[in-house]
């Protein structure tokens, strides 16, 4: 697995991210090296509980079609614990129905045990669990799906939570831009978090409008908000995919000439079938981070001065995807290969998301 080493500009180091068992030379050294965190973003399709809400939740209900019942439930939360095991520092997710949803899912996260043949190469991170805050606000989507994020208290702490309200043009209502203000305990040192959930498809061509007022919402507030740090990093759901003109024009973000780098179109650019969801027409990668520019330089910069050609190859910033055999469909048929979902239509499976999550780990070093 290839894993990414961001500097932030301003930062200082704060310790390992773990040990080396199983890491590569060059991971070995960057890890002992360098501190850092990991960063990561889930849509976990539907973690909704089995209450009647005052939202639009008929269908995860007890008595509904879906028979979502406590059993269901409990299984939903353990099989997202189970992906969660990448153990990242700071988690945005995105269809999570209400705040009790997400300390449910953080109580499962902090029971779990994560084996060798689960964790993989993180078998010695420590799972996320009791030593993580929940952000969240209520959404004024009319299902009642919201945006959050959760991060590691014990190296960082937030100064302030601000949405971005997202107006289309049919009134529809949808989830706001969610906006965080870390600050690393160690250094005292900023980065903003933005997380996003862009509007969906539902209208097929014509809702490419919805996902450029999201664009357009967001970029407004890059642009008018002197408080945001430097360091920022935009990650989300944008129902798009990195080369799409949402992204592309109405964000202006894209490679490394553009002033917001989106790591999964360099990504996609190396190899156009990497995605994160599968449709009939192949792999989508509508779930994506994006850096700014100056904490996409100060990488760049830093390892050309270290003057190690190796190392700078395995540093160059890149998005992961993480994608396990259990994680995906096994029926041979033609959804063969395709994330393994809580439902298929009205077909319990059980499963995980129709999404992938995606990652990146960053390493903080204090510019002296």
């Amino acid at each position: 697995m290839t894993l990414l080493f961001v500097v932030l500009v301003g930062f200082s180091a704060c310790g390992s991210l773990g040990g080396g068992k199983g890491k590569s030379a060059v991971e070995q050294h960057a890890y002992s090296a360098n501190a850092g965190f990991r960063v990561a973003f889930y849509n976990l399709e539907n973690l909704f509980d089995t209450v009647d809400g005052p939202n639009d939740d008929a269908e995860f209900l007890p008595a509904s079609e879906n028979r979502w019942n406590t059993e269901r439930y409990q299984s939903k939360l353990k099989n997202m614990a189970k992906v969660i095991s990448i153990a990242p520092d700071i988690l945005g997710v995105v269809e999570v129905e209400n705040a009790f949803v997400l300390e449910d899912l953080r109580k499962y996260c902090h029971s779990m045990h994560v084996s060798q043949t689960v964790a993989d190469e993180n078998e010695d991170r420590k799972p996320l669990g009791s030593d993580f805050e929940i952000v969240h606000r209520e959404s004024p989507d009319a299902r009642g799906i919201d945006v959050a994020l959760i991060y590691n208290r014990q190296k960082f702490y937030a100064t302030g939570v601000y949405m971005t309200s997202v107006a289309l043009a049919d009134g529809y209502k949808t989830r706001d831009i969610m906006r965080v203000h870390l600050v690393e305990r160690l250094t005292g040192d900023s980065l903003a978090i933005f997380v996003n959930h862009w509007p969906s498809r539902r209208g097929g061509a014509a809702s490419a409008a919805s996902r450029m007022a999201a664009a357009a919402a967001l970029t407004q507030t890059l642009q008018n908000n002197p408080s945001i740090p430097a360091n920022y990093l935009l990650m989300g759901d944008f129902n798009d995919d990195p080369e799409d003109p949402s992204i592309t024009e109405g964000l202006q973000a894209g490679d490394a000439f553009h002033s917001i780098v989106n790591l999964a179109f360099t990504a996609r650019a190396a190899d156009s079938t990497i995605g994160t969801l599968a449709w009939h027409t192949g792999w989508n990668m509508f779930d994506q981070i994006m850096v700014s520019r100056p904490l996409y330089y100060a990488n760049l910069h830093r390892h050309e001065s270290d003057g190690n050609a190796s190392q700078i190859a395995s540093a160059m910033p890149n998005i992961n995807v993480y994608k396990r055999v259990w994680m995906l469909q096994h029926d041979g048929n033609k959804y063969d290969g395709w994330p393994l979902r809580t439902f298929a239509g009205k077909k319990y499976m059980n499963g995980f998301s129709d999404h992938l999550p995606v990652y990146t780990d960053i390493v903080l070093v204090h510019r002296h």
